[in-house]
C-alpha cells in the first residue's frame, strides 16, 4: 500500500530535525536523535541516508562537518543523476531534505566556490519528469538558496538555476507550484540593487507576454489556448507578491499588460490584478508610472461589478482606490487631480449599490481622498472662478475640477442615496471641513438643501441626528456670520413659528471663531427688536406670543457663551461689548447665568493658553477648529487679557453689587466670574472694591457673635434690627463658606498661614451650621483634608487632629451624636477617592486611615473600602499607592484575628498580584504586612490563600524570621550571663499616631499598642524592668519629657525607631540636612560641658556628684524604654565585633590649628582657641558598664594631663609634654595639645 503523506511534510521533517540544533553538534548524528524513533516513512528513510553517510565518513577517517556532508551529498545526488531510471526516487528525496537542511550551515564565500560542484547534479535530478512532488519542492528550495548565496553581479551564473525556477511557477502540480513562487519570491528579494534585478524581472515579463500572444492569437477554445489561460492566472498569482520586487521598466510592462486583461471583464482576472496592485501601492518605497497606474485605476473604477454577489471585489477595488490615488498625487499630483472626478462618480456609484461589504470601504475612501488629494490650489481655482462667474448671466468657462467634486457630493443627500443618508453626511462634512470657509461659495447649494431636509417628519428622516452634526460641521467651516447669511434664523418674520428656532441648538454647540461685533450688532441689536415685540404682545393680552418672544430673548443671549468660544476680536471689539453686557446683567437676571457663563469661557481660554495648558489639541479636532485655536499666539492672548482687564473693574462692579442683592446665586455663577475677573485684575482694584464690604461684613459679624442666641440659631446674625429669619441667616453662612472655599481652593498659602485659626474655628461652629450651608461647609473640609498631604508635618498633623476631632464630634452620644453620623462622615471622607489628581486621591486614603486608626467602630466600614484600594494599587503613581499600602497596614494592625481571615484572601491577592514598575519600590513594606499578617492570622493561614509563584517570598520570610529568633535567643542568654542588669521587658509603644511610619517607604511597624495580640506574644517569658533604678532616672526621664514636648510626636518616634532616612522623600532629605548640625548644637544632656566666655572648656575638680551613676542609670533606662523599637536589623548589627574608633571610625586631628614653622598649635581668625579633645567611642554608649568604664578611662588621662599642665607658660607646657609617655591606644586622639 503506497504510503500517503501529509501536506508539506517534508518541511515538517526539516523543522523538526533541526530544532535545537546548535552548531557545534554533529548534525547527522543531531537529526538521528531526533528523528530515528519517528514511525513516519520519510523520517526513517532520511535517518536511512544519513546514518549509512555518517559511517562512510567514519570508515575514510573524514571528519563530521557539514562541509563534509555536503560533499559526501552532493558525491551521491551525482552518482543518482547519472544512473536516473535505475535510482530510487525515495533515495533521492531523503539526500534532498539533507541537502536543504546542510545549505544553511555552508558559508556564502564556500557555496559560490563550489557552485558548479553542487548546481550541476542538482539540475540534473530536477530536470527528470520522474522525480516525486516532495523531492521537486525541496529540490526548488535549494536551487532558492544557491541563487540567493551566488554571485549577484554576473547574470550567466544565474540564469540557468533561475531559469529552473520559472520552469515551474505554472506547474500544474499545487505544491511544486506554490514552493516555486515562493522561491521567485525569495530570489527577488535577494537580487535588489543588484544588477542581476533587471534580467530577472525581463524574464518573468517574457513569460506573461508569450503566454498572453499565445492566448490572444488563437480564435477557437483549445486545449493549449485553455491551458495558457491557466498559466496566466498562475503567473497573476506570482505576481500578487513579486510585482513590486521587480524592476522598474518590467513593472510598467506589467500594468499595461494589466489593463489589456481588465478589457475582458473576468472576476478571476480582475481579482488577481486588484490584489496585485494593491501590494504595489502599498509598498512604502516603490516608486511606479503615475500615469500608467493612474489610468489602470481609472479603469477599474469605471469597470466595478455591481452586483451584490461581487460584493468582495467591489470592496477589495475600493480599497485599492484608496492606496492607490494617494500614491499617485504623492508622485504626480497634477496628473492625479484630473481624474478625481472620475473617481469620485464611481464611489459614490458604489454607495448607491446597496452593497454592506462596499458601502463602509467606498464611504471610508471618499473621506480619505477628500482629506488627501484636494489642496488650497484646487480650492483657490474653484473661488475664483465662481467670484469672475458671480456678475456675468451666462458662464462662459466649464465647471472646475473642485466644483465637479462638489457636485458629486452634493448628489448624496438625494433621495437615491436615502438608505446611506447617514454615511453620506459623514462625508459632506469631511469636505465643509476640508473646504473651511470657501464652502459658502463651493457647497452653498447643498447647505440650504440639508436645511430643508429638517422640514422631513421624524418618521420619514431617522437621522436628524446626523444631520445636526453635519450642518454643525459647515457653521463650523465658514463661520457664524457667514452662515447666519445663508440660513436666517427669521427673527423678524410677524409669524413666530416661522423663525428658525432649530439652529439655536446647533449655534450653541458648533460656533467657533466667531466675531463679538457680529455679536453686538445682530444679536444684541436682535435682541432689542424681540423685546420690543414682547412688550406691546403683553399690552395686547397675548400671552402665547409674549412667552414665545420671551423665550427667543433668552435663546439669542443664550449664544453668547458659543460667541465667547475663541472670538477673532476680543483685544479690538470687547470694550464695545461692555456696556450691553453690564446693562443685561442688571436688568435680566433670567440671562445672567448664559452671560456670566460666557465671560468665564473668555477668561479661562485665554488664562490657559497664558499658563501654556492649550492640550486639548488632537487629530480628532476638526481643521475649522483647529484654525481657529492656532489663532491664539501669544501675542493675540496678551491682548485679549489686557483688553478683559481694563473692563474688569465695571463688571466687578456689578456683579458684587447684584451678588450682595441677589437673594440666591444658583450654580454659583456669580461668584465664580467674580472669581475669574478677580484673578487677572489688577490687586489695586480687587483691593478698592472688596475691602470696604469686608470690613462692613466683620463689623456686623463681631455685632453678631455679642448677641446672646438660642441654641438653634446660627452664631452668624448679620441684620438684627429687622431681625432676619433663619433663612436669611442660612443665606448668610452659605456664602460665606462658599468664599472661604474658593479662598482655601485657590491660596494654598493662605491655607498654611490660617491653619491654626481655621481648625478650632470650624470644630467650634459645627453645632451652629445651617443645614442650608454644610455642603460648602463640606468643600472647605475637604479641602482641609487634601491639605493633609502636604509635606508640611504641623499642618498635616493639625488636620489629623481636626478629622478626628470632627469625628468625635459625630460619634459622641452624649453631646447628641449618633454612629450612624460617624459612618456617613466616614463616607463623605472616602468620596475623595474619586478625585481628579493622584494627590486629592491620596489625602482621602490617609484620612480614611486615620479615622480607622481612631474609630474601632470604623473597621468594618474601612474593609468596605479595601476593593477600591485594590485597584488604586493599580496605578502607576507612588503616592496612591503609598496612602493604600498605609491603609492597609492600619486595617491589619486594628482588625482582630478573626475579622481578618475573612478578608485574608483578597487582602494578601492584593497585595502580591499587583504588577507594575512601582512594585519594587514598595517591595519592603508590602513584605512588612505580609509579616504582619502572619503574626496575626498563622501561617498556615496566610499559606492557604497565597499564590503558588509567590511560595518562594512567604519561604523567605519564614527563614528570615526562625534566624531573628534564634538570635534573640542568644543575646538573651548573653545579657543573663554577663550584665549586671536584668533584660528589660518591652514596654507597649506609645499610643499615637504616627504618619511617617504608616506611609513611608520603608518597611516600619505600626505603633505596638495597636496590635494587642501581637504585644503579647512579644511580651510572653520577658522579666519585668529592674526597679532599683527608676527613682535615680526619674528626673532625667522627666528632662526628656520636657524637651519632647517641644517636638512633636513624629520627632520622638524618629529618635527612638532605628530607621533609615527616606532618601526619595525630597522633604524630609533637606529638612535632615538642615537640621543635623543644629541639632548637634542644641541637644541637651546631663553630661553637657561647660565653656567659658573664651570658648575654654571649663572642668570641675571632683566632677559632678552622681553624674556618672546617673548617667548610666539613664542609659539603661532609655534602653529599656525603646527596647521594643529596635529592629532585627540594629541587633544583627549589635552582635559584631566593634572595631576601636581610633582605628575604624573617623577621628577629629584638629589639623586646622596646626603650625607650619613649629610644633604645637596656633591662633586661628574667626576659630575658637585651640582645645583639647578626646574622639567619641562607641563604648562609651554601651549598655555594660566594663566597657562604658574602659571608655572613660581613657578621658581621665586626658583631665590628668590638662591638671599637670595648669598654670605653667607655654615653654614649661611643652618640655612637660616631652617627658610625658602617652599610652599607644592614646597616641593619636590626643597627640597634639588642643
Amino acid at each position: 500500500m503506497k504510503y500517503l503523506k501529509p501536506p508539506r511534510l517534508q518541511s515538517v521533517a526539516i523543522a523538526i530535525a533541526m530544532e535545537g540544533y546548535e552548531s557545534s553538534d554533529d548534525i547527522c548524528d543531531y537529526i538521528l536523535s531526533r528523528l530515528s524513533n519517528s514511525t513516519v516513512e520519510e523520517h526513517q528513510r532520511l535517518c536511512a541516508a544519513v546514518g549509512a553517510m555518517a559511517q562512510e565518513l567514519k570508515d575514510q577517517g573524514i571528519r563530521s562537518t557539514p562541509t563534509a556532508y555536503l560533499g559526501a551529498t552532493i558525491s551521491s545526488l551525482d552518482r543518482l543523476s547519472l544512473h536516473s531510471q535505475s535510482s530510487d526516487p525515495h533515495t533521492i528525496t531523503a539526500l534532498l531534505t539533507l541537502l536543504s537542511i546542510l545549505l544553511p550551515k555552508i558559508s556564502p564565500a564556500l557555496l559560490m566556490k563550489k557552485r558548479a560542484f553542487v548546481s550541476e547534479p542538482l539540475l540534473r535530478i530536477l530536470l527528470d519528469e520522474s522525480l516525486p512532488v516532495d523531492a521537486l519542492a525541496t529540490g526548488l528550495k535549494c536551487v532558492s538558496h544557491l541563487l540567493a548565496a551566488g554571485d549577484k553581479a554576473d547574470w550567466s551564473d544565474s540564469s540557468q538555476l533561475y531559469g529552473l525556477v520559472m520552469r515551474f511557477i505554472c506547474d500544474s502540480r499545487l505544491k511544486v507550484r506554490k514552493q516555486a513562487h515562493r522561491c521567485l519570491h525569495t530570489v527577488l528579494e535577494s537580487f535588489q540593487r543588484y544588477p542581476v534585478l533587471a534580467p530577472a524581472s525581463e524574464g518573468i515579463t517574457n513569460v506573461f507576454e508569450r503566454l498572453l500572444l499565445l492566448v490572444g492569437g488563437s480564435n477557437s477554445a483549445t486545449t493549449e489556448t485553455q491551458e495558457g489561460a491557466q498559466h496566466i492566472l498562475y503567473v497573476l498569482d506570482v505576481l500578487k507578491d513579486c510585482l513590486p520586487l521587480m524592476a522598474s521598466k518590467s513593472t510598467t510592462s506589467m500594468l499595461n499588460y494589466f489593463k489589456t486583461l481588465l478589457d475582458l471583464h473576468h472576476s478571476h482576472v480582475t481579482r488577481r490584478i486588484t490584489d496585485s496592485l494593491s501590494v504595489l501601492c502599498l509598498h512604502p518605497t516603490r516608486e511606479v508610472a503615475p500615469d500608467v497606474l493612474l489610468d489602470l485605476l481609472c479603469s477599474l473604477a469605471l469597470s466595478v461589478p455591481r452586483k451584490k454577489k461581487y460584493a468582495e471585489d467591489m470592496a477589495a477595488i475600493v480599497r485599492l482606490l484608496d492606496v492607490g490615488i494617494r500614491k499617485v498625487y504623492a508622485q504626480n499630483r497634477q496628473t492625479c487631480v484630473v481624474k478625481l472626478p472620475v473617481v469620485f462618480n464611481a464611489l459614490a456609484e458604489i454607495l448607491a449599490s446597496g452593497c454592506k461589504e462596499a458601502l463602509f470601504a467606498a464611504m471610508d475612501t471618499m473621506k480619505s481622498l477628500t482629506s488627501a488629494c484636494i489642496d488650497d490650489g484646487l480650492v483657490k481655482q474653484g473661488v475664483d472662478q465662481i467670484k469672475v462667474n458671480e456678475d456675468g448671466d451666462v458662464r462662459r468657462s466649464g465647471p472646475t475640477i473642485i466644483e465637479k467634486l462638489c457636485a458629486t457630493i452634493d448628489t448624496l443627500i438625494g433621495y437615491r442615496y436615502y438608505e446611506v443618508w447617514d454615511m453620506a453626511f459623514q462625508i459632506v462634512s469631511t469636505m465643509f471641513d476640508k473646504l473651511g470657509g470657501d464652502s459658502a461659495y463651493l457647497l452653498k447649494s447643498t447647505l440650504k438643501n440639508l436645511a430643508d431636509m429638517e422640514k422631513l417628519s421624524d418618521d420619514d428622516f431617522p437621522y436628524r441626528k446626523q444631520l445636526h452634526d453635519c450642518i454643525g460641521e459647515a457653521l463650523r467651516a465658514i463661520g457664524p456670520e457667514t452662515f447666519l447669511s445663508i440660513l436666517p434664523l427669521n427673527l423678524e418674520s410677524k409669524d413666530l413659528s416661522e423663525v428658525n428656532v432649530w439652529l439655536f441648538p446647533i449655534l450653541k454647540q458648533f460656533t467657533i471663531g466667531g466675531h463679538l461685533t457680529f455679536f453686538l450688532k445682530s444679536i444684541v441689536v436682535a435682541v432689542g427688536l424681540i423685546r420690543q415685540k414682547s412688550l406691546m404682545f403683553k399690552q395686547e393680552g397675548l400671552i402665547s406670543s409674549f412667552r414665545a418672544t420671551e423665550s427667543l430673548v433668552y435663546a439669542l443671549w443664550s449664544l453668547f457663551p458659543a460667541f465667547c468660544n475663541y472670538p477673532l476680536d476680543t483685544a479690538d471689539n470687547f470694550k464695545a461689548l461692555v456696556k450691553a453686557l453690564c446693562g443685561a446683567l442688571q436688568g435680566e437676571p433670567d440671562v445672567r447665568g448664559v452671560i456670566c457663563s460666557g465671560l468665564q469661557i473668555l477668561i479661562q481660554q485665554n488664562k490657559s493658553l497664558l499658563e501654556g495648558k492649550n492640550d486639548i489639541l488632537n487629530n480628532e479636532n476638526s481643521i475649522s477648529e483647529k484654525k481657529a485655536r492656532n489663532y491664539y499666539t501669544i501675542q493675540v492672548v496678551d491682548a485679549n487679557l489686557n483688553a478683559l482687564r481694563s473692563s474688569a473693574h465695571d463688571f466687578l462692579s456689578v456683579l458684587h453689587n447684584i451678588f450682595l442683592e441677589s437673594p440666591e446665586d444658583s450654580g454659583g455663577y456669580l461668584l465664580s466670574t467674580i472669581g475669574e475677573f478677580a484673578s487677572i485684575s489688577d490687586k489695586a482694584v480687587v483691593n478698592r472694591l472688596f475691602r470696604p464690604t469686608m470690613k462692613k461684613l466683620l463689623d456686623v459679624t463681631y455685632e453678631a457673635v455679642e448677641v446672646e442666641q438660642p441654641k438653634d440659631f446660627s452664631f452668624m446674625q448679620i441684620d438684627k434690627q429687622s431681625g432676619s429669619s433663619l433663612d436669611g441667616e442660612g443665606l448668610i453662612q452659605k456664602k460665606a463658606y462658599k468664599i472661604l472655599a474658593a479662598i482655601l481652593k485657590d491660596r494654598a498659602d493662605f491655607c498654611s498661614a490660617k491653619l491654626d485659626d481655621l481648625l478650632p474655628l470650624m470644630i467650634k461652629v459645627l453645632p451652629h451650621c445651617h443645614f442650608s450651608a454644610k455642603r460648602h461647609r463640606l468643600d472647605c473640609l475637604y479641602l482641609l483634608l487634601v491639605h493633609v498631604a502636604q509635606v508640611n508635618r504641623k499642618t498635616r498633623n493639625r488636620a489629623y487632629d481636626m478629622l478626628v476631632q470632627i469625628g468625635q464630634a459625630y460619634g459622641d452620644e452624649e453631646k447628641g451624636g449618633k454612629k450612624e453620623n460617624l459612618q456617613h462622615f466616614f463616607h463623605m471622607v472616602a468620596g475623595g477617592l474619586a478625585g481628579d489628581t493622584p494627590q486629592m486621591i491620596s489625602a482621602a486614603v490617609k484620612g480614611l486611615a486615620r479615622l480607622a486608626y481612631e474609630f474601632s467602630d470604623l473597621i468594618s466600614a474601612a474593609y468596605n473600602v479595601l476593593p477600591h484600594a485594590f485597584l488604586l494599587l493599580q496605578r502607576k503613581n507612588q503616592t496612591i499607592i503609598k496612602a493604600n499600602l498605609g491603609l492597609l497596614k492600619v486595617l491589619v494592625a486594628k482588625s482582630q484575628a478573626e475579622r481578618l481571615k475573612i478578608h485574608l484572601k483578597s487582602v494578601v491577592e492584593g497585595l502580591v498580584q499587583w504588577q507594575d514598575d512601582t512594585k519594587n519600590h514598595f517591595k519592603a513594606k508590602v513584605k512588612l504586612l505580609l509579616e504582619m499578617l502572619i503574626k496575626k492570622c498563622g501561617m498556615d493561614a496566610v499559606k492557604a490563600v497565597m499564590p503558588k509563584e509567590h511560595m518562594k517570598l512567604l519561604s523567605n520570610i519564614r527563614k528570615i524570621k526562625e534566624r531573628r529568633d534564634r538570635r534573640i535567643a542568644t543575646n538573651n542568654s548573653e545579657e543573663d550571663a554577663k550584665s549586671i542588669h536584668s533584660k528589660a521587658t518591652a514596654t507597649s509603644r506609645i499610643s499615637r499616631w504616627n504618619h511617617t511610619k504608616i506611609f513611608s517607604d520603608f518597611g516600619t511597624e505600626v505603633t505596638k499598642d495597636s496590635d494587642v495580640e501581637y504585644k503579647k506574644s512579644r511580651a510572653s517569658g520577658k522579666s519585668s524592668v529592674a526597679s532599683k533604678y527608676s527613682s535615680k532616672a526619674s528626673s532625667s526621664r522627666l528632662k526628656q519629657a520636657q524637651r519632647m514636648k517641644k517636638s512633636l510626636a513624629e520627632d520622638l518616634f524618629d529618635k527612638m525607631e532605628d530607621d533609615p532616612l527616606d532618601l526619595l522623600d525630597r522633604q524630609r532629605t533637606r529638612s535632615a540636612l538642615q537640621s543635623s548640625q543644629s541639632q548637634k548644637r542644641k541637644q541637651e544632656s546631663d553630661d553637657e560641658v561647660e565653656i567659658d566666655s573664651e570658648g575654654r572648656l571649663v572642668i570641675h575638680e571632683g566632677g559632678r556628684p552622681n553624674r556618672e551613676r546617673s548617667s548610666s542609670h539613664r542609659e539603661t533606662d532609655a534602653d529599656s524604654q525603646v527596647g521594643s523599637h529596635l529592629s532585627a536589623r540594629s541587633s544583627a548589627l549589635g552582635q559584631r565585633k566593634r572595631k576601636k574608633t581610633s582605628d575604624s571610625g573617623w577621628a577629629y586631628t584638629g589639623s586646622e590649628y596646626a603650625s607650619k614653622k613649629a610644633d604645637g598649635d596656633v591662633k586661628r581668625k574667626d576659630k575658637l582657641e585651640p582645645y583639647a579633645y578626646w574622639p567619641l567611642d562607641r563604648k562609651m554608649m554601651s549598655r555594660r558598664p566594663e566597657q562604658r568604664a574602659a571608655a572613660r578611662k581613657g578621658m581621665a588621662s586626658v583631665v590628668k594631663l590638662t591638671k599637670k599642665l595648669e598654670g605653667k607658660n607655654a615653654a614649661g607646657a611643652l618640655s612637660l609634654k616631652k617627658r610625658v609617655a602617652f599610652k599607644k591606644n592614646h597616641g593619636k586622639g590626643g597627640k597634639k595639645s588642643r
